[in-house]
C-alpha cells in the first residue's frame, strides 16, 4: 500500500491518533485519569511512530520488528480505550468507534507481521516458524 492512500493504514494511524487527541480533550483530569490519558495518547502516537520506523528500516528484519511494535501500541491503545469506556469517561460514541478502528489497524498491522515473516522464511505457509 502506498504510505499516501487515505485508507493504508499510516494514514488511518495519524487520524486514529488524531481523534484519540480530541476524545481525551474533554476528559476531567484528577488522579484517576491522569495516567489513563497518557498511556492512551502514548500508545495512539506509537502506532505510526513505529509504523515510519519500520518504513524507513534498513533491513526486513528491522521492518518486521518495529511493524511489531505498532501492533503492540494498537493492541495496548484497545486497551485503554476499554478502559474509558468501562469508566465512563469521554464520548461513549466516539470510545466505540476508536474501540473499532484500533481494532481494525491491530488486524491490519498483525497481517501485515504475518505476512512479512513469511517471506522473510520465519514463517512457513502453514502460519508456524519455519525451519
Amino acid at each position: 500500500m502506498k504510505r499516501d492512500d487515505e485508507n493504508g493504514i499510516d494514514e488511518r494511524s495519524f487520524r486514529f491518533y488524531r481523534d484519540v487527541l480530541t476524545f481525551v480533550d474533554p476528559i476531567e483530569r484528577g488522579p484517576k485519569t491522569d495516567g489513563l490519558v497518557k498511556q492512551l495518547v502514548d500508545s495512539a502516537g506509537s502506532i505510526g511512530n513505529n509504523r515510519e520506523e519500520a518504513l524507513g528500516g534498513s533491513s526486513h528484519k528491522e521492518f518486521i520488528r518495529y511493524n511489531e511494535f505498532a501492533l503492540r501500541a494498537a493492541n495496548e491503545s484497545v486497551r485503554w480505550l476499554r478502559a474509558c469506556a468501562a469508566r465512563r469517561l469521554g464520548s461513549p460514541a466516539k470510545c466505540i468507534a476508536l474501540l473499532d478502528e484500533g481494532r481494525q489497524m491491530a488486524r491490519i498491522l498483525a497481517q501485515i507481521v504475518i505476512t512479512a515473516k513469511r517471506n522473510s522464511g520465519e514463517l512457513g505457509s502453514d502460519g508456524k516458524p519455519g525451519e
